[in-house]
């Protein structure tokens, strides 16, 4: 891709342009046209953060209900235990398989030029 052009979908400031919607019949845009607004990626954001944060804050609560000698999650290990060892195993694993696919990318990835190829021209065989 030369300097000169950019992506479709990618607008000067990194907003994504909203797509054409013409296609699109009324029943996918009631179920689904909420998607293209600009508040659902925050929005779904605090939602998800509110509901783990009150799962985890509801996890002493029914420790302390399930009673003396009894226990509402059956920890194998002491650190399993701990609560909301859950949530930062999850929140760990997921930076890490995240933060793996950095090196990954850069090692699998090619050189921007890789189609350009000045020396054939396209639609024509390399050899007669």
């Amino acid at each position: 891709m030369s300097d000169s052009t950019k992506p479709p979908h990618l607008s000067d400031h990194g907003e994504h342009a909203l797509p054409d919607d013409s296609h699109t019949t009324p029943t996918a845009k009631l179920l689904f046209g909420w998607t293209s607004k600009p508040w659902t990626g925050r929005l779904l954001f605090i939602l998800f953060a509110v509901a783990s944060l009150g799962l985890i804050l509801v996890e002493p609560l029914l420790e302390m209900a399930a009673g003396e000698g009894h226990h509402f999650r059956h920890a194998y290990f002491n650190i399993d235990a701990i609560t909301g060892f859950y949530a930062w195993w999850g929140f760990g694993s997921f930076a890490l398989v995240v933060l793996a696919g950095w090196p990954l990318g850069r090692l699998m990835r090619r050189e921007e030029d890789y189609y350009d190829d000045e020396s054939e021209p396209a639609g024509e065989e390399p050899h007669p």
